[in-house]
């Protein structure tokens, strides 16, 4: 598409596309995306497309800014060095104009053609839809990885998404901007949209083969699973700490409590001749028990010190804890 002048309006859609090092992509990219929106939308001119840089080190920054005068859609946005997926859609998040936002990946293994699918879905009253990405142009091995980190994601969280790693997304505008994802958490965002009361489904979509460059990204990544963890934890426990750290020092404290009464007990009864044999300094048992319920005690007081400053936290964002939690109707 030729050069424009800009329009005023904001446009419905926002397409982000976190892109490191992908200079041979760009070009591709951006004419397949502006073919879908001139051919299969009412009006061609309703999109931006916004590029972030990750840090890219090739020649990404010259590509974008000739690709900048033939489609005045474009937006880029250049990170000073690589910060990660995650950071990268933040930024994009953070200068969407649309009420629509579509995420794909910068390497072509997303067919932009597909684009229409994921907004149908949005338009049906979903608020995140997810592409499930069929017949994955990958390695065995980075698809066994793929299957094993989706099935463990289903089995802890129970939201049945078949391919939560897919960078090929579309999101209600509101969605993306509550949203907080840092490190590796982009992995998870379905998830975190259902953890804050959206509504989230999957859409089935093509997967092409990489034709240039290489994967940023390691067969099999083990950070995946702590940092389900930390979501998985951080949702349940977010607002009351002590609940969880009250349950790991029981573990500790009940049955050292427990054995410390009862040598106490037989200590007093063998000092009045009615049990015989019993000491408290040189028995090991003691001072076993008496580790344990100091290390519950500690732990039960770290989540004592959470909840206290949580709860002042909370006292002074109250009204931006409510307004992160509320629907508007009107």
């Amino acid at each position: 598409m030729d050069q424009k002048t800009p329009n005023s309006v904001p446009p419905t859609y926002s397409v982000v596309v976190p892109a490191y090092n992908e200079a041979a992509s760009l070009p591709e990219l951006c004419a397949r995306i502006d073919a879908v929106f001139a051919g299969q939308f009412e009006n061609a001119q309703s999109y931006e497309l916004i590029i972030i840089s990750d840090g890219s080190t090739d020649s990404s920054r010259q590509v974008l800014s000739e690709l900048k005068e033939k489609y005045s859609s474009l937006r880029a946005f250049h990170l000073r060095r690589n910060v990660g997926k995650s950071l990268a859609l933040m930024t994009g998040f953070l200068k969407i104009r649309g009420s629509i936002v579509l995420t794909l990946d910068a390497d072509l293994q997303d067919c932009p053609e597909d684009i229409p699918l994921l907004v149908d879905k949005i338009k049906s009253g979903f608020d995140l839809v997810s592409g499930r990405r069929i017949d994955r142009k990958d390695t065995w091995a980075r698809r066994l990885g793929s299957r094993l980190f989706n099935r463990t994601s289903q089995h802890f969280t129970g939201l049945k998404i078949h391919d939560l790693n897919s960078g090929f997304k579309a999101y209600r505008a509101e969605v993306a901007q509550k949203l907080t994802i840092y490190g590796q958490f982009h992995r998870y965002i379905p998830l975190l949209a259902h953890q804050a009361g959206f509504k989230v489904t999957e859409c089935s979509v093509r997967n092409m083969p990489r034709m240039h460059g290489s994967s940023k990204y390691p067969t099999f990544r083990h950070v995946g699973l702590m940092d389900l963890l930390s979501i998985t934890f951080t949702h349940q426990y977010n607002m009351s700490p002590l609940h969880f750290f009250a349950k790991i020092a029981a573990i500790f404290v009940i049955p050292s409590a427990l054995i410390i009464i009862y040598l106490i007990l037989g200590y007093i009864l063998s000092l009045f001749g009615l049990w015989d044999g019993v000491l408290l300094g040189p028995r090991p048992l003691l001072s076993m028990s008496l580790s344990m319920f100091l290390i519950g005690v500690n732990i039960f007081l770290t989540g004592f010190v959470c909840d206290f400053i949580l709860n002042h936290i909370i006292q002074n964002r109250i009204k931006v804890l409510c307004d992160l939690n509320i629907e508007d109707d009107e």
